[in-house]
């Protein structure tokens, strides 16, 4: 565990707090004689008093060490090589302690591969933000700082261990996790790290579709939404990650999408704003949603609202059939360059769809069909958020509440399947042939000659 010179305040965490399952893992992998600590965003959080939403552990042992040690374990990754241990639907990430990769001389800046091994020291200062190069030493109940991570916490700064541009230049992904952690806990970005940032905002392109997309869900998730695009407008990141969405806004606005602060004054607000106003109120209600029940939105959920200001007014006068054609175009046009998967796309889709039907007239939302629909929990989310995002009377989505209590549960819909689904049974047709005797010519008698 730690030794003598590794520098950190003796502070105790709330082990009550922490994860059994990750206390498991800590605890096997030490009684085997690997070095072995709670690691990052949980070491963090606990400091803060806030509740993680899950445990990372680092150790020296290598991933298959791990993999030999946990039976309920497997290795993953190829960029970063880890291992997952599995306790029923959750998962425990274990990684090795590692050290930066030594560039060669003319090589790009970005990683590829992370995948040398090292020290607790090497690990610590390979990290990107001080407030999570924080170990939490389990045997003494102590956090082991080596990045001066503590008084950051204390100070409420986000601040890069070491250089802040070759931080950025090294996976510049850290860019948007820098505005995430400032949104999420409310703290401020170190001035030099706010201007390495400013000056490498260009090298978000160098990253996958994949991860930028996994990255504005993490955002839009994370109970922060709006301070975070907000800042992702301040710091100009936003065109890079979301270009296709940006594009959306200027076709459909003379203003594009604007900040609440550089509104008119003028009353009522001008028709071109409106679109934007509706963006910044739909983050706010999502925000309150995930801060009051604790659950994250569905990918499905969060492409709707990140569609609804885009379509509004198509969605009050469009017929139905023009409406499905409006959602099905700008569905190309903000999922096909992110990279979107087919099924949240749809899932997103059947949402926004759904919508016009519960807030339509009386005796068409009286009927309980939808109710069944495989995707009816995730429009109810969404219409809740809508419904507090337009400032609402909440009348028809108590009502689909209670129409959801006393009806049979949900079932997946047959006229509007979510794609990636497993097809529906077959109904009749020829029974299948019982293993055993086989009788007459057939697949069975040839499948033996």
């Amino acid at each position: 565990m730690a030794t003598d010179n590794e520098t950190g305040p003796n502070v105790a965490l709330p082990l009550r707090e922490v994860d059994p399952d990750a206390l498991k893992v800590v605890r096997k992998l030490l009684a085997y004689g690997h070095e072995t600590y709670l690691v990052g965003g949980c070491v963090r959080d606990l400091y803060l008093r806030r509740r993680p939403k899950d445990f990372d552990v680092a150790t020296s042992a290598t991933p298959e060490q791990i993999r030999k040690t946990f039976r309920n374990s497997r290795i993953i990754g190829r960029r970063f090589k880890l291992a997952h241990v599995f306790f029923g639907s959750k998962i425990i990430e274990t990684s090795t302690f590692r050290t930066t990769p030594v560039a060669t001389e003319g090589d790009d800046m970005l990683i590829t591969r992370d995948n040398e091994w090292g020290s607790i020291e090497d690990d610590a200062r390979r990290r990107d933000f001080t407030i999570n190069g924080l170990f939490h030493d389990l045997e003494n109940n102590r956090i082991v700082d080596l990045v001066d991570g503590i008084p950051d916490l204390d100070r409420g700064v986000i601040r890069t261990i070491g250089d802040p541009t070759l931080r950025f230049q090294e996976d510049p992904v850290r860019m948007i996790r820098a505005i995430k952690f400032a949104a999420r806990l409310d703290f401020t970005i170190e001035e030099e790290t706010w201007q390495a940032l400013l000056a490498t905002v260009g090298d978000i392109t160098k990253c996958s579709r994949a991860r930028l997309l996994e990255e504005v869900y993490k955002l839009l998730r994370g109970g922060a939404s709006r301070r975070s695009f907000e800042l992702l407008i301040e710091a100009k990141i936003f065109p890079y990650v979301l270009p296709s969405y940006i594009d959306l806004f200027k076709e459909r606005t003379e203003v594009g999408l604007v900040r609440a602060q550089r509104f008119p004054k003028d009353e009522p607000l001008p028709a071109e704003y409106q679109p934007s106003r509706l963006f910044w109120e739909f983050l706010d209600a999502l925000d309150e949603y995930t801060s009051q029940t604790g659950q994250s939105a569905s990918n499905g959920v969060l492409l709707a609202i990140l569609m609804a200001p885009v379509i509004d007014q198509e969605w009050i006068n469009a017929s139905r059939r023009d409406l499905d054609r409006t959602i099905d175009a700008t569905m190309d046009a903000l999922c096909g360059p992110l990279g979107i998967a087919r099924r949240d796309r749809e899932l997103a889709r059947q949402i926004l769809m759904a919508h016009r039907r519960m807030v339509g007239p009386t005796k068409r939302r009286r009927r309980p069909s939808l109710v069944q629909r495989q995707y009816f929990h995730d429009a109810l989310v969404f219409l809740g958020i809508a419904v507090q995002a337009r400032g609402e009377d909440d009348g028809e989505f108590s009502h689909w509440q209670r129409l959801a209590a006393t009806v049979a549960p949900m079932v997946a819909s047959e006229d509007s399947p979510v794609r990636g689904d497993k097809r529906p049974r077959r109904r009749g047709g020829r029974p299948r042939r019982r293993s055993g005797r086989s009788s007459g010519s057939g697949r069975s008698q040839r499948a033996g000659s």
